[in-house]
């Protein structure tokens, strides 16, 4: 067990496992960056998690690292958390900060890679630290189409949301929030009978500006008769990371 730190956020307390030093062969404290950061990293996150979720509905956390919004979520708003994390690490500090704010009950963690189908696959783990980011399921190809040399090289299963929701019958999802570094359209291309339902009601998709990527997840949202909520506010420059808010 690391350092517990406490995070007060939205007027909500949560505390965070930390380990206190960089990880062997890191340049960076993952954990305690994240801990640091957890009002300011991700002001849209925490503004969509406090305006569209409501007390009891449920909540897929796809790409949940070590939990900071599913925790945020469970706790701020009451809702039904399932978060989904494959990497190793992450995984482990996810489960220790759900039971470190007493959130067992609210929150739901699985060990699983959602992908565009169900399938065994590798997940390729670029900083093998608890806290990092930027890893690749199916191939060692980050965001931007980013190549890079694996620290670690995981067996991982990947689930689409379509079967997560269909047949292993998965409480359905009222809001859905995805952020992994890279195949954000794969999932959503996996997830047409997901989207077309009307239980749906917002979508938070994390997306690196690349080539034509941003259009191509927006037609995919905008045949199931989502709207962009945030259309005003997205930036389309290159390089640059900015959060897709689809409504029903």
């Amino acid at each position: 067990m690391g350092q517990i730190v406490t995070c007060e956020i939205g007027g909500e307390t949560i505390l965070l496992d930390v380990e206190p030093e960089i990880q062997e062969g890191e340049t960076r404290n993952f954990e305690r960056w994240r801990a640091d950061t957890y009002a300011t990293k991700e002001p849209d996150t925490i503004a969509w998690i406090d305006a569209f979720l409501q007390p009891g509905d449920a909540l897929y956390d796809v790409g949940a690292n070590i939990g900071q919004y599913a925790l945020y979520a469970a706790r701020r708003r009451d809702c039904r958390v399932f978060a989904f994390e494959p990497e190793a690490l992450n995984y482990a500090k996810l489960n220790r900060n759900i039971v470190l704010n007493g959130l067992t009950e609210a929150v739901t963690a699985y060990c699983l890679a959602i992908a565009d189908r169900t399938a065994l696959d590798l997940f390729y783990v670029k900083s093998f630290a608890p806290g990092a980011s930027l890893h690749a399921y199916g191939r060692p190809i980050t965001q931007g189409e980013k190549p890079f040399p694996p620290r670690n090289r995981q067996g991982a299963m990947g689930v689409s949301l379509d079967d997560l929701t269909g047949r292993l019958a998965l409480p359905f999802p009222n809001h859905i929030k995805i952020d992994v570094d890279g195949i954000e359209e794969r999932i959503v291309q996996g997830a047409g009978q997901t989207l077309a339902d009307p239980r749906l009601k917002s979508v938070l998709v994390e997306v690196f500006m690349h080539e034509d990527v941003a259009p191509r997840i927006k037609e995919m949202f905008f045949k199931k008769d989502f709207t962009l909520h945030n259309a005003d506010a997205i930036d389309y420059s290159p390089g640059i990371v900015q959060n897709l808010i689809f409504k029903r």
